[in-house]
Order: structure tokens, then C-alpha cells, then sequence
């Protein structure tokens, strides 16, 4: 078989091969937006509870724009927070992996690396990484255990959090990569050693004729 017809088939079959893209957010409104001054997509934990929409503008995430953030306000009452926020996530698949990135901070008078969210997926839980006014990247993986979840951030502090705000932005939710198949990783070295071969042995021909 000659060099032409190998390279053709080899990048046939290559062409046949499973090619990843990127994944879409399943969620709605992961750059926290607001419309006036509701939180589109995303429901508080308590409506009548308080919440901010971006403390300081100067300190931006690496999403940009807009943030929501919860304040502790144990030592203010009868003032209360609106404890975090939720939003159902359908069309996932039972057994399925998905990976959850998010931004996080702590920020007014005196951060002090005393606030986390704690984030339910389902019957999962993980915990974003306490941290300052610098803006932390979490990615944390879930599997889906019904056809529809509900994605869920709870403000927590820590005694002398107060009056502490915590604040989440960028948050993305997406079917993790499923890897190729192992008969395709193993046929495509295979391939494109058959054509190295195949220019190699036409290139010694080529070199006798002279």
C-alpha cells in the first residue's frame, strides 16, 4: 500500500474518531446577574432574608462583572441573611459525571478565612476552600443521581465571621469528559505508524533509484 493511501486512510479514520467539544453550562445565570435587584435564575434560601449584589466592583472575579454574596449578621439581630441560593438543574443523567467550578471570596471589614460555601448537588456535598478578598477557583465532581438535581449554596461561618460577607460568582456546571475508547487510542498510534513506515520505506527507495 502506498504512502498516499495509508496518510488518506489514516486521516479518515481519524476523522471517525470521537472529537471533544466544550461542554455548555448547565447553569442558568452562572455570572450572577441581576435584573434591578433581583438574582435572575437562582431563588434565595430565605426571600425575606438580605443579600448582596456585588460589595466591592473593584474586586472583580476572573468572571467579571457582577457578584452575589451572603453577610453574617449573627450579631444583628433581628436582622437576618437569606442564608443562599438554589436553582434546578435538569436533562442530567443518572450515573453521570459532572464537574462544578465556582469563584469564592470573604470580604468588608476583617477577612479572615472564617466563611465556606457549603454546595449540595443532589444528595452530594462539598465545601468551597475558605480564603480572603482574593478570589478562589473550586472544581469539585458530583454524579447525578436523578434526571433533575437541585444545585444549592449555603453561606457558613464560623464564630467571629461577623460582619464578614462571602461571596460566589462564575459558576459552571458541566458533564465531565467521557474518555475515548480504548480500542481508539490504541488504533491511532497504530495507524500513523503504518504511514511512518510507509514514507520511510519510500523514502529508501527513492534513495536507491539515485
Amino acid at each position: 500500500m502506498n504512502t498516499k493511501r495509508l496518510a488518506a486512510l489514516s486521516a479518515l479514520a481519524l476523522g471517525m474518531l470521537p472529537v471533544a467539544e466544550a461542554a455548555p453550562n448547565l447553569v442558568q445565570n452562572g455570572s450572577m446577574n441581576y435584573t434591578g435587584s433581583t438574582l435572575t435564575s437562582w431563588t434565595l434560601l430565605d426571600p425575606t432574608g438580605e443579600s448582596w449584589n456585588t460589595f466591592d466592583p473593584g474586586n472583580a472575579s476572573a468572571d467579571g462583572g457582577s457578584y452575589f454574596g451572603i453577610q453574617d449578621l449573627d450579631a444583628f439581630a433581628p436582622r437576618h441573611n437569606a442564608i443562599g441560593i438554589s436553582q434546578p438543574i435538569a436533562g442530567l443523567v443518572p450515573g453521570a459525571a459532572y464537574t462544578l467550578s465556582f469563584y469564592s471570596n470573604e470580604e468588608h471589614t476583617n477577612p479572615n478565612f472564617l466563611a465556606q460555601w457549603k454546595v449540595t448537588f443532589g444528595t452530594e456535598i462539598a465545601f468551597s476552600t475558605p480564603t480572603d478578598t482574593t478570589w478562589f477557583q473550586d472544581v469539585v465532581h458530583f454524579t447525578a443521581s436523578s434526571a433533575s438535581q437541585t444545585l444549592t449554596f449555603i453561606a457558613t461561618f464560623l464564630p467571629g465571621a461577623f460582619p464578614q460577607i462571602l461571596n460566589v460568582d462564575g459558576v459552571r456546571l458541566e458533564a465531565s469528559p467521557v474518555p475515548l475508547p480504548a480500542a481508539a487510542w490504541v488504533f491511532a498510534p497504530a495507524l500513523a505508524g503504518l504511514v511512518g513506515a510507509a514514507r520511510r520505506r519510500a523514502k529508501g527507495a527513492d534513495t536507491r533509484v539515485r
